[in-house]
């Protein structure tokens, strides 16, 4: 009979004052039960066989916890014996510092403080319990120690490696004006140490930076005088959060003409507050720019430049063509062709809700050079009329003409039904007129009008007319008191019946006019 296949050991973890567990590989499969042998090496031969040196455990699968409540500074040989029918068999002895594979318990995160002058790191301070924890000082200063950092963020999660030698260390691995939250674990000397537990939590703030990029700045031109002074508006967006490094105090414009002249007037953009957005000013009719920063406490942010064209220069050509198309109720796909051997330096794509009565918000978005497509999330809903519009970049000569496009993210019925006017009746014959519905009630594009007309306890009759029709003549209508009104009608249905006209026409058709009776 072959002797039993023995177990092999793997690994163990030790807890510093507490215990060892140790995994194996099983043996032979005859075994019933394995015993865990652990013996404490002394630094005194004469006790070497003493039982307070000798520690076990017995178990039927393959791990085991054996009681050692000691330090793991010492030696320790460690081997598993399985236990069979007939005989027993002991893996290979492994002999070896306790600490290799010490599990290092939690350290206490004492501080983690933001560094003047050093946005981008943060200064930890940490401390430990020596009675159990079996790594000294000059250990620690030699690189024994090896260290996690968890550190969480808003949108912000990672673990990171460093060697510490001391209590203090610095890590820069931040970014400027965030609030971090660390832990910190330790594992002692290398790879075949174990992870120790992870200390407490502790919040910490990087100090702010200057912005990292210059605000998104686009100008729109008001009006223009006779002498070709302008009145411009400058607009920009604010920085997020991950560029602006910190609380943005103020925005500061300069304008200026080609010659690099400064202008004195700086309209109402001398006194820029951090929640500004938008501000206007005088230009004279030659070519200009303006220049807009951003500060915070620990800086200014790389310059954002508009030009201004002269006002008796050419306009460069817009985009070849455009297209904005709806992908859902909330976002619009623009795209557009750049013009034919021009060179470009960017695109700008406004969008606003069309109104007849009430002005909307204009929004922007610039785009670098290689841009040709934009999805357009912010500002649209569906049922409401969009302008899109793109224009091209010239650099130092400015923008070209813009390229325009009206489209809905989704069509609806019109809300309301247009007015009608009766305008001359001659026999049976009524001539009709209407203006259209306000932009704001139509809700999509019409595509024909439906005039629906009856005569007292009578099925309507209908006709159908096209969109660019507003004028429309009822003829051979016989003697009686006909109700009459209006529908538009878009891609998405027939819209609200408008105001009814009630029109009556006598038995004697040629004199009709002077019994008229126009009710709305």
């Amino acid at each position: 009979m072959t002797d039993p296949r023995p177990p092999r050991l793997i690994g163990c973890v030790f807890m510093e004052q507490a215990n060892v567990t140790c995994h194996w590989e099983a043996g032979d499969t005859s075994a019933t039960n394995y015993t865990l042998e652990v013996e404490r090496i002394p630094t005194m031969p004469s006790t070497t066989n003493s039982p307070r040196n000798k520690f076990n455990c017995t178990t039927s699968g393959t791990s085991c916890t054996a009681i050692t409540n000691s330090t793991t500074r010492f030696k320790f040989c460690i081997s598993v014996r399985a236990h069979g029918h007939i005989r027993d068999a002991s893996s290979e002895k492994r002999c070896q510092s306790g600490r290799i594979e010490v599990m290092l318990p939690p350290v206490t995160l004492d501080s983690v403080k933001q560094v003047e002058g050093r946005p981008r790191c943060l200064n930890v301070t940490w401390s430990r319990t020596l009675g159990v924890f079996p790594v000294s000082y000059s250990e620690i200063k030699g690189g024994k120690l090896e260290s996690h950092i968890e550190f969480t963020a808003q949108e912000q999660f990672d673990i990171q490696y460093k060697e510490v030698t001391d209590f203090t260390f610095l890590v820069c691995l931040f970014r400027p004006d965030t609030s971090y939250t660390l832990r910190l674990r330790h594992r002692y000397q290398g790879p075949k140490s174990p992870w120790g537990l992870w200390s407490n939590a502790v919040q910490g703030r990087t100090a702010e930076d200057a912005p990292s990029a210059a605000p998104p700045f686009w100008r729109r031109v008001k009006q223009t005088d006779k002498n070709g002074w302008r009145v411009i508006s400058l607009l920009w967006k604010h920085l997020p959060h991950s560029l602006a490094n910190g609380r943005v105090l103020f925005f500061n414009v300069t304008c200026q003409t080609e010659s690099a002249q400064v202008l004195e007037d700086h309209g109402s953009c001398g006194d820029l507050h951090h929640t500004s957005t938008s501000c206007a000013l005088s230009l004279p009719a030659g070519r200009c720019s303006c220049a807009l920063t951003a500060s915070t406490s620990a800086g200014t942010s790389p310059e954002a430049r508009a030009w201004l064209r002269g006002a008796s220069e050419t306009e460069p050509p817009p985009p070849r063509q455009i297209t904005a198309s709806p992908l859902d109720d909330r976002n619009l796909d623009v795209r557009w062709t750049a013009p034919d051997n021009r060179s470009v330096s960017g695109f700008v794509v406004e969008w606003f809700a069309v109104r007849e009565k009430n002005s909307s918000i204009l929004h922007w978005e610039l785009l670098n050079s290689s841009c040709t497509a934009l999805v357009i999330t912010e500002g649209v809903k569906p049922m409401e009329r969009y302008a899109v519009s793109v224009k091209a970049l010239y650099g130092e000569r400015g923008a070209g003409q813009n390229r325009t496009v009206h489209n809905y993210t989704r069509q609806g019925a019109p809300s309301a039904g247009p007015e009608v006017q009766v305008h001359a009746i001659s026999g049976g014959t009524v001539e009709l007129s209407w203006s259209p519905v306000p932009v704001e009630l139509l809700r999509g594009f019409i595509r024909n009008y439906t005039i629906s007309y009856s005569p007292a306890n009578q099925p309507a009759k209908r006709v159908f007319v096209p969109a660019h029709t507003h004028r429309y003549s009822l003829e051979n209508l016989l003697p009686g008191t006909y109700n009459i009104f209006v529908q538009a009608n878009t891609d998405a249905g027939a819209g609200a019946d408008g105001p009814i006209v009630n029109v009556h026409i006598g038995d004697d058709r040629t004199h009709t006019e002077n019994h008229c009776n126009i009710e709305v």
